[in-house]
């Protein structure tokens, strides 16, 4: 029996992916942007599951909740928002609801509690298999972004250009892509333009007819025709060589091609999705790739953020991977959870996903600590633990450098030639001082004498700057 779900949200990019990510043959799924669409709708249809933001353009969903709750005793519901504070969790465990989710959504959760929902009111017999429906873990905001990028983007056919560090997951949302668009039941093909010889690019895209080289012994398609309806999928794109580019700019201008040693035309309907971990634009000013094709292959850009960059993801990440790889025997004490979060990552998901692939074969304990860990480190090909915490620290400073040259650039633009006595050095120096100070109070409980040592100043000093400066007393006593 088909279950039907309603989601009233006015977000609607999220609302999209939710759809996509829970449609299944067995459930149906309606949409609502307001209180009074989805109240309009609930009296005219019967629903077995209400997923509901709380903040909606016409009121408050945690009160249409309640409404719905007392009119249709046997409705669930799953509530979702982004005011993720203790008082919003509260009323939504008020109201015995399903399930609280806060945003940013981690849509693997929202399948999981959807599937646990469902399967709550119906038999059995019944089975909604939709867990793997969004194969993506993240809470992070970069992942956001690119969630809802996808989302905008699967009811088009335009090119997507994904960018990001190798082992970023980049054909995982080349997959994703295909997977959530109107091409999903035709074929998903990909090519890897770095593991092709030069001499083999062009016949492997396009084909070739018998006798047009060498060894060419029966007309053969090319990845162009493999795809037909479907979406062809280059990854590496940066590895293209210059003269074979023009004849994938003419596919992607003409729709159309002929193969190696033909002269017919082929139509073909394929959407080219790309990805690379170079600067395709600073190819293109050295020449080295054609901004005709660029501009081609970019019509939407998606950038994945390194696994540095997603602290918040990692542990979700390696649990999952951990869980996955060793049947769910295996997990992480705390020692490996803080060696998780402060390695650096050079190789993204892929290090982590490998790590963890040998840790699950290669060991018998059950309690994975940061010992274990880091004896299981490829160092052949990563940096060392200590260089990379190194490295990162680097980074910090190159950050904090980066951000205040831009500060200084923004603000001498805003200057006349002529300005005088403004007392720029003594203006900037407190700017940065008080904060600084009372962050280090505020880590030292207002301990002057430890607070002193980490600034490296006296506390005679640190006490004549707290009065300077003008910092509450809470922070400017011992």
């Amino acid at each position: 029996m088909q279950k039907k779900i309603l989601i009233i949200d006015d977000d609607h990019s999220l609302k999209l992916l939710m759809v996509k990510a829970l449609s299944t043959s067995k459930i149906n799924i309606k949409t609502a942007s307001s209180i009074s669409e989805g109240w309009f709708i609930l009296e005219k249809e019967h629903f077995d599951l209400v997923i509901c933001d709380v903040v909606l353009p016409d009121g408050d969903g945690l009160e249409l909740v309640k409404k719905l709750k007392k009119k249709f005793d046997s409705l669930e519901f799953i509530i979702i928002s982004a005011q993720n504070n203790i008082l919003t969790a509260i009323k939504a465990d008020q109201l015995d609801v399903f399930e609280y989710i806060p945003k940013p959504l981690d849509l693997n959760d929202l399948i999981i509690s959807v599937d646990r929902s469902l399967k709550k009111k119906s038999s059995t017999s019944d089975h909604f298999q939709i867990e793997e429906n969004l194969p993506m873990i993240g809470t992070s905001p970069a992942m956001q972004v690119v969630y809802r990028n996808i989302a905008k983007i699967t009811k088009t056919n335009f090119s997507v250009l994904i960018n990001g560090e190798s082992g970023t997951g980049k054909e995982l949302v080349a997959k994703t892509i295909h997977n959530f668009s109107d091409r999903s039941k035709k074929p998903f093909v990909v090519i890897n333009m770095a593991s092709l010889p030069k001499n083999l690019i062009e016949s492997e895209l396009f084909g070739y007819e018998k006798g047009a080289f060498t060894g060419a012994e029966k007309q053969t398609a090319g990845f162009f025709e493999k795809a037909s309806g479907g979406t062809l999928f280059m990854d590496e794109i940066g590895d293209m060589p210059y003269d074979i580019q023009s004849r994938l700019l003419r596919v992607l201008q003409f729709g159309e091609f002929t193969r190696v040693g033909g002269r017919s035309s082929i139509k073909t309907d394929v959407r080219v999705l790309s990805a690379t971990n170079k600067n395709l634009q600073n190819a293109v000013e050295n020449n080295q790739f054609r901004d005709d094709l660029y501009y081609r292959l970019n019509v939407i850009n998606i950038s994945l953020p390194p696994l540095r960059e997603r602290e918040n993801d990692i542990i979700s990440l390696a649990r999952h991977y951990l869980s996955l790889y060793s049947d769910g025997k295996k997990q992480f004490d705390s020692t490996a959870i803080s060696f998780l979060k402060n390695y650096n990552w050079p190789g993204n998901i892929r290090e982590l996903e490998n790590l963890l692939k040998r840790i699950s074969v290669l060991t018998h304990e059950s309690v994975v600590n940061s010992f274990l860990l880091e004896d299981h480190i490829d160092f052949e090909e990563k940096l060392n633990y200590d260089d990379v915490n190194k490295i990162k620290n680097k980074s910090e400073k190159e950050n904090l450098r980066t951000y205040l040259n831009s500060f200084l650039n923004n603000f001498y633009k805003t200057l006349d030639d002529n300005v005088e006595l403004i007392g720029l050095h003594e203006k900037f120096i407190n700017e940065f001082e008080k904060p600084l100070i009372l962050k280090t109070l505020e880590f030292c409980r207002g301990n002057q004498i430890k607070a002193a040592k980490i600034l490296g100043i006296n506390r005679n000093t640190l006490r004549a700057k707290i009065k300077k400066l003008q910092i509450p007393l809470k922070y400017g006593k011992k």
